[in-house]
């Protein structure tokens, strides 16, 4: 049975305009654990959409009320969140570590320990690369915003968004022609505010126009978008197990 957290994603990632569809989307991820461990209302607080825009969007899902919509995403929730412990509470990632096709592993490891503090900090991270990657993303996406993070797509089409400082970017981009193409736009969008994870197999493009990333994941090998993706999976898949070991648990047991 298909999430409905993970509808709304594949949905929300496929969208092509900034309609009441997109909107309704972007809210029921940044309000996610909210709606779903703090009762708070599927409602819009900051007038993007109208009520009855919401109970359209909860109708094309397949559900009759807003209530029946809510009542799913918090059954779904405590699935996924027991699922996700099940998978990764005793998850040994040091295979996974040795599997990746990188330089200095010690080094590596090092930066990985400094993400997850990172991502423990900062209040959304924001997914930057071709369809293939973002593809890749999809499952990143889902535990990670089960586990209170709220995690997007950047839309091109979405005039009004913009970076924050309190942002994560993840830039996935092979050969760097991901970057290139998305340069002029994401400056004036304040991307420089946000801290920037870029995962590429073509180191020069870490410092492209002055858009300095804070940290790059090269991983070895020829340019080639398969090996890449591979990777680049991997690369997640790590990035939100050792979230979940090292900083997610820790709290809850607080």
């Amino acid at each position: 049975m298909e999430l409905v957290i993970c509808r709304v994603l594949r949905y929300l990632n496929g969208c092509l305009e900034d309609d009441y569809m997109y909107r309704v989307g972007n809210y029921i991820v940044k309000y996610y654990s909210d709606i779903c461990f703090h009762n708070h209302p599927c409602v819009s607080d900051d007038e993007t959409f109208t009520s009855e825009e919401l109970l359209k969007f909860c109708q094309r899902l397949g559900y009759e009320s807003i209530e029946d919509f809510e009542y799913q995403l918090k059954v779904d929730n405590q699935f996924r969140l027991e699922l996700i412990h099940e998978r990764m509470m005793n998850l040994d990632i040091q295979p996974m570590i040795d599997y990746l096709d990188v330089d200095e592993k010690d080094n590596f490891i090092k930066m990985l320990n400094e993400l997850y503090e990172l991502i423990d900090k900062q209040k959304r991270i924001v997914i930057v690369g071709g369809p293939y990657p973002n593809n890749i993303a999809v499952d990143f996406q889902t535990d990670m915003i089960t586990l209170g993070k709220e995690v997007i797509e950047y839309h091109r089409f979405d005039k009004n968004f913009s970076f924050d400082k309190d942002d994560i970017v993840i830039f996935m981009t092979a050969t760097g022609r991901t970057m290139e193409y998305y340069i002029r736009e994401i400056v004036p969008k304040s991307i420089c505010q946000a801290y920037i994870i870029m995962v590429t197999q073509n180191r020069k493009y870490a410092n492209y126009k002055n858009v300095c990333a804070d940290y790059v994941i090269h991983v070895k090998g020829k340019f080639d978008g398969i090996q890449f993706n591979y990777q680049m999976m991997l690369v997640l898949d790590l990035l939100r197990i050792g979230y979940y070991q090292k900083y997610y648990v820790a709290k809850k047991n607080l």
